[in-house]
């Protein structure tokens, strides 16, 4: 019987299932408050979410208990703002 597959090679069905093990693992509140994804997760607004994110990400690289520090003291330099900031830098 043919399984078929991705470009990678791996069957779907199995990619399928890998992803839904990440999603297990990663995609909960006491992962997501250690890790600079939390720095978007503070917003509301699309285009805070959007910015902070992208910066947040800019510079991860690392240890993330040492990148969220350095994300949230970038959005605190922002007056946890991120796109009046943006929009009124200048």
């Amino acid at each position: 019987m043919s399984r078929e597959t991705l470009s990678g090679g791996i069957p779907e069905e199995d990619l399928k299932e890998l992803l839904d093990e990440k999603v297990e693992l990663y995609n909960r509140p006491d992962f997501i408050e250690s890790d600079p994804i939390s720095i978007p997760h503070r917003f509301t607004g699309k285009e805070d979410i959007e910015i902070s994110g992208f910066l947040a990400a800019s510079i991860a690289w690392g240890r993330r208990d040492l990148i969220l520090r350095s994300s949230e003291r970038l959005i605190d330099l922002m007056d946890n703002r991120p796109y009046e900031f943006i929009i009124n830098a200048g």
